[in-house]
């Protein structure tokens, strides 16, 4: 596990608009820490933001749960898929509520049709080839992994451009560029985030580490190893679907992805299609 200093993430704190807890999650968070949590109380908690629950019935009853009925309410949506599934789906929610569009360098429109659709391609990956990784899981890794960039975006209105740069110079990757621009990057920015917010460890981890490219050089069956070649697969069919080009992590993990994934050449350009296809 890579432990970030404390005066690194309080200097984030001090020097980033860092979007905080939200009420509703932090609610959430209290009645599940009961012994017994209370399935109506929680489902009456996130009723009360109208936003929130018209986001998770249309989640929940998209082609990427295939449920077998139409869900009407929070309620239903807890019961198919778990307290802990619905919860993940109100704190994406809530994620994307936090950020201003007019006080931000890059096109959050975009940014957020990106993730939601990493957040998807991750899911229809661990479906199947990872049926060991809660959904909820690759649902949020795929939606906070790159949280840190709207941070980054509301203080440096530059910041679309170091962007840009990683793009057409994969030999620095996009943490690099923002670390010799900035002396900060994205990814830590989201741990802390993802931390704050609550998010499963092992998914905090991830993101703090999503752009090392030696992550997989030494394959040890972890699950945390599966949740990052879930992320950079997806990432790499998100790029193509979007930029048309190849997510600039991904000749440098390919290989070893692909290994954990037990996916061959062969099978790669069909299951790219058939994923990009569902998005």
């Amino acid at each position: 596990m890579l432990i970030v200093d404390q005066n690194v993430l309080d200097d984030i704190g001090r020097g980033f608009s860092v979007p905080a807890q939200p009420k509703l999650l932090l609610s959430l968070l209290k009645l599940m820490a009961e012994p017994s949590p209370d399935v109506n109380a929680i489902a009456d908690c996130i009723s009360k933001d109208i936003a929130v629950s018209a986001a998770i019935l249309k989640t929940v009853n998209s082609p990427l749960y295939g449920l077998s009925r139409t869900v009407t309410d929070i309620k239903m949506s807890v019961n198919y898929i778990g307290i802990y599934g619905v919860v993940m789906l109100v704190t994406g929610s809530l994620l994307k509520k936090s950020f201003d569009p007019k006080n931000c360098s890059i096109d959050l429109e975009i940014f957020w049709a990106m993730t939601t659709d990493i957040s998807s391609a991750a899911i229809a990956l661990g479906k199947q080839f990872k049926k060991n990784i809660p959904m909820d899981k690759l649902s949020s890794l795929g939606l906070f992994h790159a949280c840190g960039i709207p941070v980054m975006a509301m203080k440096y209105q530059n910041y679309q451009d170091i962007a840009d740069q990683a793009l057409v110079t994969p030999g620095l990757s996009l943490i690099e560029l923002e670390e010799k621009h900035y002396h900060a990057n994205h990814a830590t920015i989201g741990y802390y985030v993802a931390s704050s917010w609550r998010l499963p460890k092992d998914v905090c981890q991830i993101i703090l580490q999503h752009h090392e490219r030696d992550y997989l050089d030494r394959l040890d069956g972890s699950v945390e190893q599966d949740l990052f070649a879930v992320l950079k697969l997806a990432e790499h069919i998100v790029s193509l679907k979007y930029l048309d080009c190849a997510s600039p992590d991904w000749a440098y993990l390919e290989e070893a992805a692909l290994a954990i994934l037990a996916i061959n050449q062969d099978q790669l350009a069909a299951i790219i299609t058939q994923i990009t296809e569902s998005l």
